[in-house]
């Protein structure tokens, strides 16, 4: 019998990321769990099938099982609750989705963990093991189901479900252990980079938490709360995925990795001072780099660093609540470059108020700007944000999809352009990008297709 089994429902369904990564969040709680004595297992679907995950749970004998889903794996943690129900003691939730919406996992699930789940894990197992109720568990959204002979859970006023209160954020990430990266099949995700891109990398990060708030970020479980690792504890852990776990690189998932010039700053000095020869990429603000910052992560081995640019006009930048400028992006993309550092960057195309000019100005910064990659995509207003509330009685479906390539967007809620122009526009940026790199100083032989296109894309409904 396993104490826990950890479940991240990302099926293989032909829309799947180029680049896939084992799941951190329940390498953390794993890796909590097994620090007070109990035993996991994780069960990730990245590369298994349906039969194959329900034979992986229930041969491990679980009395607890826990399952992750964020906003493009609902269906799958449901249909997996289901099927699971009676294989344990307790069947849990959590993550994004279940923090942000609980109720919509409680008709499956007997409780949801909302926020960070390390603390709270622990707390609930020591109830299966001592008895008692897990009311007095803060984190926790319960039904009334009877779990275990010994364990019932107490709803107010008998009704379906209790919340025990909120758990404050853990301020020293330092004291969660690494993730239990043993329990990944590292092997498995290692082949997948080999075979298409000659290299391995796996994730990590470096703090919980972004201090900005951006019209359309869903932060649901660590909020504007910023917390940052030291310096040592996260190279301790790069250290442990390339000696280790013979990792070629490391992509650094932060929501925000650099959000203080002297945090990384610092990085890159006690990487340098180890010696540790390892490529990593990360995401980035653009109005936080300048030389300083960006010739110290070259030094220290950074390989690329995505910026979420967003837009190429300042007004639209402005409703998006980026408090960035257009110059600003220019010159943080230019400085990477200078120093050897490949730079990516994302755009939305079809602001809620943008106009052709608008627009066009995103396409023109996007495809000119020496970009190494970018991804352009329509906008997803997603539950909780500043986006959602102002398309939200404009609404047309609910359901967030994960576009199968570059140009199949789908729109959830009435626009003022149709979404046969903002794939237009897409395609246009790309092209133009994909142009501009080939033909180098001659591209300017294309200023008549680039104008034939600008006014194609104005006269488009």
């Amino acid at each position: 019998m396993t104490d826990a089994v950890l479940v991240f429902p990302y099926f293989n369904d032909g829309r799947s990321p180029l680049f896939k990564f084992p799941p951190l969040g329940l390498g953390y709680i794993a890796a909590s769990l097994r620090q007070n004595g109990y035993s996991v297992k994780i069960v990730d679907c990245t590369f298994s099938t349906w039969d194959k995950a329900l034979h992986d749970v229930r041969t491990a004998h679980p009395r607890l099982i826990g399952i992750y889903s964020m906003l493009s794996m609902v269906d799958p943690a449901l249909k997996l609750g289901a099927a699971l129900r009676d294989d344990c003691e307790l069947l849990i939730a959590g993550g994004p989705m279940p923090s942000a919406y609980p109720k919509m996992f409680l008709g499956t699930f007997d409780m949801v963990v909302q926020g960070e789940a390390e603390s709270t894990l622990v707390e609930v197992m020591r109830k299966i093991n001592g008895g008692g109720t897990f009311d007095e568990v803060k984190g926790l959204h319960l039904t009334n189901r009877a779990l275990a002979s010994t364990v019932m859970v107490r709803a107010a006023d008998g009704g379906g479900s209790l919340f025990t209160g909120q758990r404050p954020l853990t301020d020293d990430i330092d004291q969660i252990p690494f993730p239990a990266r043993d329990l990944y099949d590292n092997d498995m995700y290692q082949r997948y980079y080999e075979e298409h891109y000659d290299y391995t990398i796996t994730s990590a990060i470096t703090s919980r938490g972004c201090p900005f708030c951006c019209d359309f970020c869903w932060r649901p479980d660590y909020g504007r709360f910023y917390r940052v690792r030291t310096p040592a504890n996260i190279v301790d852990e790069m250290e442990e995925i390339v000696y280790k776990y013979r990792y070629d690189r490391i992509w650094f998932a932060d929501e925000l990795f650099i959000a203080s010039k002297k945090h990384v700053i610092e990085i890159c000095e006690e990487i340098k001072r180890r010696k540790l020869d390892v490529l990593w990429e990360c995401l980035a603000r653009a109005d936080i780099v300048d030389d300083a910052v960006a010739n110290a992560m070259k030094e220290a081995g950074c390989h690329k660093v995505i910026f979420g640019l967003e837009a190429g006009d300042d007004r639209t930048l402005k409703t998006m609540k980026k408090h960035l400028t257009v110059e600003q992006s220019s010159r943080a993309v230019h400085m990477m470059v200078k120093h050897g550092v490949k730079v990516g960057a994302f755009f939305i195309l079809g602001y809620p108020g943008e106009t052709n000019e608008t627009m066009l100005n995103t396409i023109r910064l996007a495809s000119r700007l020496p970009l190494d990659y970018f991804s352009m995509t329509v906008p997803y207003p997603l539950p909780g944000t500043g986006l959602y509330e102002r398309v939200k009685d404009k609404m047309t479906a609910k359901e967030w999809e994960k576009p199968l390539h570059g140009y199949d967007h789908k729109l959830l809620f009435q626009h003022d352009f149709s979404i046969d122009k903002l794939k237009y526009g897409v395609w246009k940026a790309i092209t133009q990008s994909a142009m501009r790199k080939r033909l180098g100083p001659f591209y300017g032989v294309l200023g008549p297709w680039e104008r034939y296109t600008d006014r194609k894309f104005e006269m488009m409904n």
